[in-house]
């Protein structure tokens, strides 16, 4: 076998920008072949092994990494995009709902705080949890930077940009399926990145599906999970899509045009969404940048990528009229790389945690992350009263997927019904979940045992140490 350099590998197999490393990817990726092999007439690469794979580089996939790496697995972080970030990066879903901010999560938004805000001035009031019940919001650059930061102190992780899941790898194991990894396409090559456990933090659910994984999908019916809330009768329908922006002030003395814009607008550090009404108020903080909800468009199927980019186009037509009229103000309009999808798949685990269980704040003898947000089922109206809840338990179970050995989930993916699903799927919530999976898959990777094996003590410890349960007990001491 040849040994190649970078340049050489980059130019023999078309990388060039497609792969990105924490730790030099080149030096773990090793030897390759300067002549490929092929599968059905593609170029195919010599496979990878790891611990643990974890597919998508966002809310749930880069704190799942980091934990896996710090259990001391060797980890591989497989990002469709060229970046890592998810949702802040490529949605500009820069603003922060729900609780509790702990662990990994909790440590982003310090440093987002202490060198990232907007006014450039730290914000003296955010406490240790990392709310004051103001508005917050950061540039989707800072979140970059201090995601990247965070996944390079870990030298166990190997990111993969650019990587395209098309694949699990997948053999029988007694009456269900083993996942033992991934298979990848990237620079017009396929490759096998194998693992003794994966974790799917993807938001879309592909790889559990293509996996053989149960499927949820959208809304059900009341009676399916004897949800209060819930419809008659169930129509599949998943949450509406937004198409976020940011605008910035290029011109000296311009006025935001609030009255001429249909989606809500937040400006960092103030405790209430900007509206016309409060125009005299708004203008006098001269802030000059601003977070926007642009517009809404509820998809038929957002599995579909075709489906959703007729969305997007539609939206960039809806939104054409605010961007000429920040233009005309005086205003710059940077859309979101991507349109904003809240819900796709959800895989249905051991548990599917229910809207009863959020209601009465249970806190089951396998909860691995906590969570604390009300529901927000966009689409369904709901009173102010029925969408409040309490603190509750996010148990393992609804992180192990039905049918399958060596997967588990993180994320707005994990098993639970369409409503409880509308609280858990906030970033806060996706991190946490997301540090317990890596945590995880760690523990039966470096043990050689099942996802289903893990000491639930064991795993319970680690996360308490890294500051997962803070939250419940910080409430216990008032």
């Amino acid at each position: 076998m040849k040994k190649i350099d970078r340049r050489t590998f980059v130019k023999t197999l078309g990388l060039a920008g497609a792969a990105a490393a924490v730790t030099n990817p080149f030096d773990l990726l090793g030897e390759v072949l300067a002549e490929p092999r092929t599968r059905e007439g593609i170029p195919t690469l010599e496979p990878l092994d790891f611990d643990v794979a974890v597919v998508g580089a966002g809310a749930a996939g880069i704190p799942a990494a980091i934990a896996a790496a710090r259990e001391g697995a060797r980890v591989a972080l497989l990002e469709e995009d060229m970046l890592p970030g998810g949702a802040p990066v490529d949605q500009y879903v820069t603003f922060i709902c729900g609780a509790p901010r702990v662990g990994l999560f909790r440590r982003m938004v310090g440093e987002l705080n202490a060198r990232h805000t907007l006014s450039g001035v730290p914000v003296d009031t955010f406490g240790a949890d990392g709310m004051d019940g103001k508005n917050h919001w950061w540039h989707p650059t800072s979140y970059l930077q201090v995601l990247s930061g965070m996944l390079a102190e870990q030298t166990g992780i190997t990111l993969l940009c650019g990587a395209h899941v098309v694949d699990a790898l997948l053999t029988a194991s007694g009456s269900r399926n083993r996942v033992g990894g991934v298979r990848i396409y990237r620079g017009g090559a396929l490759q096998e990145i194998r693992a003794r456990v994966t974790v799917d933090a993807s938001g879309r659910g592909l790889l559990s599906e293509k996996a053989g994984c149960e499927i949820l999908y959208g809304r059900e019916s009341r009676s399916d999970y004897d949800e209060n809330l819930g419809l008659e009768k169930g129509d599949g329908k998943t949450q509406p899509c937004t198409w976020m922006f940011i605008s910035q002030r290029i011109r000296k003395g311009a006025t935001l045009p609030r009255e001429r814009l249909r989606g809500g607008v937040v400006e960092d550090n103030l405790d209430r969404w900007i509206m016309p009404a409060d125009r005299a108020a708004w203008a006098a903080r001269d802030a000059g940048i601003y977070l926007h909800w642009g517009r809404t468009v509820q998809v038929a199927d957002t599995r579909d990528p075709l489906a959703l980019a007729a969305a997007q186009m539609q939206l960039l037509r809806e939104l054409e009229p605010e961007i000429a009229a920040l233009r005309e103000a005086g205003f710059t309009c940077n859309l979101a790389p991507k349109m904003g999808v809240r819900e796709c798949r959800r895989i249905k685990g051991e548990y599917v945690l229910r809207l009863a269980d959020i209601q009465k704040g249970r806190f089951p003898d396998d909860t691995i992350a906590e969570a604390w947000y009300d529901l927000d089922p966009w689409g369904m109206n709901l009173t102010r009263a029925q969408k409040v809840v309490p603190p509750y338990g996010i148990p393992y179970r609804s992180l192990i997927p039905l049918g399958t050995e060596g997967l588990l989930t993180a994320g707005r993916i994990i098993s639970g019904t369409h409503i409880a699903a509308s609280s858990y799927r906030v970033q806060p919530i996706c991190s946490n979940t997301g540090e317990a999976a890596g945590t995880a898959a760690a523990l039966a990777a470096l043990n050689r045992t099942g996802v289903r094996d893990v000491d639930l003590r064991t795993l319970q410890a680690s996360l308490d140490a890294h500051g997962l349960f803070d939250f419940s007990k910080s409430r216990k001491k008032h």
